[in-house]
This record gives structure tokens, C-alpha cells and sequence, in this order.
């Protein structure tokens, strides 16, 4: 049994080592290596660079190069036609056209700086995707950490419940115990090992639920090294909240929305004014016409005539629509309104991030306080757990007194491990309220 059990912790300590250890850095540089919504942000980015150029705002002139080639054969036995018989006309020409808008009441610098929004704005989503996407990973490896401290609370309280069990199997042999006391501590037992066996069901889930936010393809079991800890730390209110109205992802939303209703704004009070169109064009023509009858006059087949034209033109377009039935005003009118709401939806946004701020900071210092009032509490659970197997030992209390002051201990471990999980959760919260999370 020895040699078996020799093996066995051989070959368990091997397969531990042979795991994959995983920790919050390593965590955070798969996640973010491995993210979708971040690549497709990125490939928006590019995408809005791209058309981000004076061109696509429709600045400078187009030029066009055309050309053309016609052969028509006619046979005209019209008795009141000028040419009757059957001739041939064939044209080859090309042409240059260019188009420029000269005056458009400022419309293409509005449509770039549309444009150069649209840049910011993919970069923002991106940059949102990169922070969500941090809170996520954080809280999810916080989960596994948090269930692996319930399980190893557990199976220390496993252990202690087997230990009575050794402690009662010894006195009865002497007759100093009786058969109620044993079975007491061999139900806890049961009970404590239900409870692992639940427990370890939620850590696998928490593990998987871990590995679909790194989005991996297929589940690794990875060993986490760290413990669930954290470190009383005062935080700076003035700070997050000037943090708040700079960097969160919300606002800045609602500011970017903002500067694009205002473009719009400006982009409708300029098609109040006039354009001016510039259109020039030259072209180049050469004709063969071949009349395949007889010249009556001399007997011989009429010659080929050749011709050439060129073409050179110059025209300027100016428009202004001075009345249109009010739409243009209307359009204005609406596209103010508009920008009103918008800044009333970024006040209200303001108000609640700010309430709900105040609230984070709150309970991150009730569970501050919350903490060390459970360090207290676990220190007296376990003096009172050692007074209480003294006089269980000196038969002064039975076994369900014992049992009760256990699960004492057993309940304030639980609290402290969720305490330091409320707390980290929270703080996470904070950071992500307050824009701190970025790549």
C-alpha cells in the first residue's frame, strides 16, 4: 500500500508540474492577443484611414479620358436622299474632361472632418473593446481564485471532521465514547465531502468561464498560481473623479457624438450657399467616309475623304437655390435640436456615472472595513475552536456542540474569502468606471 501510495503522489506531483501555470498578466496578454472585437476594430481603423482623404471629401477636380470608335455601312435607296447607293462612315476619336467644384459654401472641409471623426471614432471603439475586454479577464480569473479558496476552505474543514473521527474511533476503543458521537462526525464528514464535490463542479465552471473570455479554442486546465489577496489601500476620490469626467468611455461617446451632430449642424447651414463648378473638356476626332458608287462624271470609284475635328470647351455652372418651400431650414432647425439633446443625454450620463461612483467608492470602504472586522472574527473562531476541543476532550460538551463552533470557523473563512473577492470585484468596477484600463 505504501508502494502504491509512493506512486500515486509521483505520478500527481508530475502531472501538476506538467500543467501550465497561468497568471493575471499572462491572462490579460492572451485575451487581448486573441480578442475578435479587437482585430475587426482594428481593421475598422484601417478602413476609416483609408477614406480619410481630401478626395473622398470631394476636393480637387476629376479628369476624365474617354474615347470612342464607330464604323457604320449604310445602303439608302431613298429617291429623296442627297447620297443614295451604299457608304461607309468611320470615326476614332478621344476626349479630356475635367470637373472641378470650385465653391461649395465650405462643404468639403465639413465632409473631412467628418471623416477624421470617423477615424477617432473607430479608434475609440477599439480602445472600448480593449477595456471591457481587460474587466472581463480580471473578474473572470478573480472567479477561479475565489472558488479554489472555498474548495481548499473545505477540504480543511474535511480534514479537521476526519481527524474527530480518528480521535472518536480511539476513545470508543477505550469506552470512553458511545456510538451517537461517532456517527455525528461521520455524517460531517459526509457532509463535508458533498460539499467539495459541488465546490469543485463550480471551480471547473469558473475555469471554463475563464477560458471562453480568453476566447481559446480549445479548454487548457491551467494551474493558477496566485492566492486571492489583496492589500488595504486608501483611494484618492478627487483623483477618480477627475479621472471620470476625462476618461471614461461613455462620456467620451457621448462627447464624440456630440462633435459629429455639430459637423452636421454645419454641414446643413451650408447648403444655404452657392456652388461654383468649373467644366473644361478637349477632344480629338478623325473621320474616313468611303461612297462605294461610281462617279458619273469621270467613271471611277468615288475616294476615301478623310476629316478631323477638335473640340475645346470651357463652361462654369453657379447654383444657389434661394427657396426651397423652408426644408433647408427645417433641416437646420432639427439638426440643433439634435445637438440640444445630445448634450442633455451627456449631463444625465454625468449625473448617474458620478452617483454610481460615489457608490463604488462606498462600498470599496465598508469592505475595507468589512475585512478587517472578519480577521478579527476568524482569529476568535479559532481560540474558540481550541477551547471547545479541550472540553470536548474532557467530555465537558458533546459532538454537535463541537460541530457548531466548526461550522463557526467554517463560516467565517467563507466570509473573509468573500470579502476579499467583494472588494477586488469592486475595485475593478472603479478602474473601469474610471477609464484605467488600456492596453
Amino acid at each position: 500500500m505504501k508502494f502504491i501510495a509512493t506512486v500515486l503522489l509521483i505520478s500527481l506531483t508530475t502531472w501538476l508540474g506538467a500543467q501550465e501555470s497561468m497568471t493575471l498578466e499572462k491572462a490579460l496578454s492572451i485575451g487581448l492577443e486573441n480578442n475578435f472585437g479587437i482585430k475587426i476594430a482594428e481593421q475598422s481603423i484601417s478602413i476609416s484611414q483609408n477614406n480619410n482623404t481630401w478626395a473622398r471629401a470631394g476636393k480637387g477636380p476629376t479628369v476624365d479620358l474617354n474615347g470612342f470608335f464607330t464604323n457604320t455601312t449604310i445602303n439608302d435607296n431613298n429617291p429623296a436622299s442627297f447620297l443614295r447607293g451604299t457608304y461607309n462612315n468611320t470615326s476614332l476619336g478621344a476626349s479630356l474632361d475635367a470637373q472641378w467644384l470650385v465653391l461649395d459654401g465650405g462643404r468639403i472641409k465639413i465632409r473631412k472632418e467628418q471623416l477624421e471623426s470617423a477615424v477617432v471614432q473607430q479608434e475609440l471603439q477599439k480602445n472600448l473593446e480593449t477595456h471591457d475586454l481587460i474587466k472581463s479577464i480580471i473578474q473572470a480569473y478573480y472567479e477561479v481564485l475565489f472558488q479554489e479558496e472555498r474548495l481548499d476552505v473545505l477540504r480543511q474543514n474535511l480534514k479537521l471532521s476526519q481527524s474527530r473521527i480518528q480521535f472518536e474511533n480511539t476513545k470508543q476503543s477505550f469506552g470512553v465514547s458511545n456510538s451517537f458521537n461517532l456517527v455525528q462526525f461521520e455524517n460531517a464528514v459526509l457532509s463535508d465531502s458533498i460539499n467539495i464535490v459541488n465546490q469543485k463542479s463550480q471551480l471547473d465552471i469558473a475555469k471554463r468561464t475563464f477560458s471562453n473570455v480568453l476566447n481559446e479554442l480549445t479548454y487548457v486546465p491551467y494551474q493558477f498560481v496566485d492566492k486571492l489577496s489583496v492589500s488595504i489601500e486608501e483611494i484618492d476620490e478627487l483623483k477618480l473623479k477627475a479621472s471620470l469626467e476625462e476618461e471614461n468611455y461613455t462620456l467620451k461617446t457621448l462627447m464624440l457624438l456630440s462633435e459629429l451632430d455639430q459637423l452636421n449642424t454645419r454641414l446643413r447651414k451650408a447648403n444655404l450657399k452657392p456652388t461654383l463648378s468649373l467644366s473644361g473638356s478637349l477632344g480629338l476626332s478623325e473621320s474616313a467616309f468611303k461612297f462605294f458608287e461610281e462617279n458619273p462624271n469621270t467613271g471611277e470609284p468615288f475616294p476615301i475623304q478623310f476629316s478631323n475635328r477638335i473640340n475645346l470647351g470651357l463652361n462654369a455652372n453657379f447654383n444657389w437655390n434661394l427657396y426651397d418651400g423652408g426644408l433647408k431650414n427645417q433641416d437646420i432647425e432639427a439638426a440643433v435640436l439634435q445637438e440640444e439633446l445630445n448634450k442633455l443625454s451627456f449631463l444625465e450620463a454625468q449625473v448617474a456615472l458620478k452617483n454610481q461612483l460615489d457608490i463604488l467608492i462606498s462600498n470599496f470602504k465598508n469592505q475595507n472595513l468589512l475585512l478587517n472586522l472578519i480577521d478579527e472574527q476568524i482569529q476568535l473562531a479559532n481560540k474558540n475552536l481550541l477551547m471547545t476541543e479541550e472540553r470536548f476532550k474532557a467530555g465537558q460538551i458533546n459532538s454537535l456542540d463541537f460541530q457548531t463552533v466548526q461550522n463557526q470557523l467554517l463560516t467565517a473563512q467563507f466570509n473573509k474569502i468573500n470579502a476579499i473577492y467583494n472588494l477586488l470585484i469592486t475595485k475593478s468596477e472603479i478602474d473601469w468606471l474610471v477609464g484605467a484600463f488600456k492596453q
